[in-house]
């Protein structure tokens, strides 16, 4: 998203991406909101996501016809760019999805450089503490 954000040629690929991270929001909040509830959680975690299924799936509707339909009513030779975002988007869900799995099945931590097993002191490389 940061690639597409900082380069206005690839303005139609970044909406595709926003596009596919509100049309999906919906039914993963519901998801949440289900498991949640399988697991006992407190009734104030499952209203958190049982409310964004709803405010989500208006947020899907906004995006398809407030944003992706304006932009292509003035702009319609951004529509390839727009697939092209939505793809992206699902390519690198995918990727990442199926790492954290290979990872976890092995055992094994699914970060670049895995934690150290210290106190909640421990940061990421170059990041200062507060």
């Amino acid at each position: 998203m940061s690639l597409f954000g900082l380069h206005r040629a690839h303005r139609g690929a970044l909406i595709g991406q926003f596009a596919a991270v509100e049309i999906t929001s919906s039914p993963g909040s519901e998801r949440l909101a289900a498991a949640l509830e399988r697991l006992g959680a407190g009734p104030e975690g499952v209203r958190f996501y049982q409310e964004h299924v709803e405010a989500d799936a208006v947020h899907e509707q906004l995006v398809r016809h407030g944003v992706i339909e304006a932009v292509l009513r003035d702009e319609p030779g951004l529509e390839a760019d727009i697939a092209f975002g939505l793809a992206a988007a699902a390519l690198v869900d995918d990727r990442f999805g199926q790492h954290l799995l290979d990872c976890w099945r092995r055992g094994g931590s699914s970060l670049r450089v895995p934690l150290s097993d210290g106190p909640a002191t421990a940061r990421a490389p170059g990041r200062r503490g507060r």
